[in-house]
């Protein structure tokens, strides 16, 4: 998490086995702190924890140059099944 003052201004999850696989959850930065550093910073810390040869996440297409930046590059071997009826926010 980082914090300006008290205000909690970015959060990053991950959950790993601790061996061999990471999955990043999510790295999400307050709109009027985003393009400073914040989320390379918060990426980084949260990386240099994930100490297992293969990380994945889900990254939306508008911010998947911020993770190439960083190593992330599209894998074949994923797949996944969403249940769209289920999120909270019916209009995506």
């Amino acid at each position: 998490m980082a914090f300006a003052g008290d205000r909690l201004v970015a959060a990053s999850r991950a959950i790993t086995d601790g061996e061999y696989h990471a999955f990043i959850y999510d790295v999400a930065v307050r709109p009027e702190f985003q393009r400073g550093g914040v989320g390379n910073r918060m990426l980084e810390m949260l990386l240099s924890c994930l100490n297992v040869w293969r990380v994945m996440l889900v990254a939306d297409r508008d911010v998947q140059a911020f993770y190439r930046r960083h190593g992330f590059e599209p894998y074949p071997d994923v797949m996944a099944r969403c249940d769209r009826s289920r999120l909270f926010d019916s209009t995506v």
